[in-house]
């Protein structure tokens, strides 16, 4: 089969592969849409060490069970479904006490084990969700269930003063969500001259779109004594977000740690203390809730799907990931194969 594998940072191949198995327990799934998530480029770019040389990365997976393993019911074949990224033992102390997101024995899926850029992926029955959404839609499960986790860890008061940082894919579905617990003001930050905050106005759900140095001042304006937002989501990608977090929340507020760039970061630790800033930290979350939204319609997201690619042009597709103007790249192993992959593969096996 074909898949994109990355060997060192920017070094990323499109060649043939072998097929995976499909243990006992497990499903193969014909990848019909994966998602470039921030995980995804930082490994890219470097600035997240590689796990596994070389990887195929990928785990926003949207596709069709096509094989099933021995223990599968036969029945789900064809069902379309997305996928859980962590494959975990089920046996050990986190498993057994509902924490299974963070089982000390656990794979990731494009992370320490081969992820959907492919036309193929072997993956757990046990992580499978079934969706009736379209491919590209489903790719948006699991960054979507990440963010309901955040709002599970710490959910935001009614009434709340609430910023977000950074108009990416999080910081977008962190719009949407944190809407649904009726702030009383909701404002994104973004770039001078952020060539998404059209996307971003065209949902129509942050009261303000403005700039840092606008937040700051629009801080002093809407929130009581000026003293700062209650709930701040740093989702900017940012290595120093942190810090411009800290300059937004007010004393005892709280920050949503959500980016995932790989690089470590400085921040002013005293003021954290000083301010008794609650700052949290999530991950994974729950599909069903994420996959119930997105079928509803509650959760907008066909606007920030900015390009999508074949697989044959992977690479092309995580440079294209990488400018400003990109919320959500996705690679499709088209169903039908291409004139074009025939000939990669023709003269892949003749040379």
């Amino acid at each position: 089969m074909l898949a994109a594998r990355l060997y060192e940072p920017y070094n990323l191949k499109v060649e043939e592969v072998q097929e995976p198995e499909v243990p006992n327990g497990w499903v193969l799934l014909k990848v019909r849409a994966v998602g470039i998530c921030g995980t995804d480029k930082a490994f890219y770019r470097g600035t997240y060490p590689l796990r596994k040389k070389p990887i195929i990365l990928g785990h926003e997976v949207s596709g069709e069970i096509v094989e099933v393993g021995r223990n599968v019911p036969k029945d789900v074949l064809g069902s379309r479904v997305t996928t859980e990224i962590n494959v975990v033992c089920g046996k050990c102390w986190f498993c057994t006490h509902g924490l299974r997101t963070h089982c000390p024995y656990r794979e990731a899926l494009g992370i320490t084990i081969d992820g959907g850029m492919a036309e193929n992926v072997a993956i757990p029955y046990v992580n499978i969700h079934e969706i009736n959404l379209k491919h590209e839609i489903g790719v948006f499960v699991e960054p979507l269930a990440a963010v309901i986790r955040m709002a599970e860890v710490e959910p935001p008061k009614p009434g709340s003063n609430i910023a977000v940082l950074g108009s990416g894919t999080i910081g977008l579905l962190s719009l949407q969500v944190l809407k649904l617990y009726a702030p009383k003001n909701l404002i994104l930050v973004v770039r001078e001259d952020s060539p998404k905050r059209k996307i971003a106005e065209k949902l129509g759900i942050a009261e303000y779109i403005v700039t840092f140095d606008e937040a700051l001042r629009l801080k002093e304006k809407i929130t009581p004594e000026g003293a700062g937002f209650d709930y701040v989501v740093e989702a900017s990608g940012n290595p120093n977000g942190l810090n411009m977090a800290l300059d937004l929340v007010r004393p005892r507020g709280v920050i949503a740690a959500k980016s995932t760039h790989g690089t470590p970061v400085s921040f002013n630790y005293t003021k954290l203390v000083v301010n008794e800033v609650r700052l949290i930290s999530s991950r994974c979350g729950p599909f069903e809730p994420a996959i119930k939204l997105l079928e509803e319609n509650i959760v907008k997201v066909g606007d920030m799907i900015t390009s999508i690619y074949a697989l044959t042009n992977a690479k092309e597709a995580f440079e294209k990931s990488l400018r400003r103007d990109q919320i959500k790249v996705i690679i499709k192993p088209y169903k039908i194969l291409s004139i074009k992959v025939k000939l990669y593969r023709f003269f892949q096996n003749h040379i």
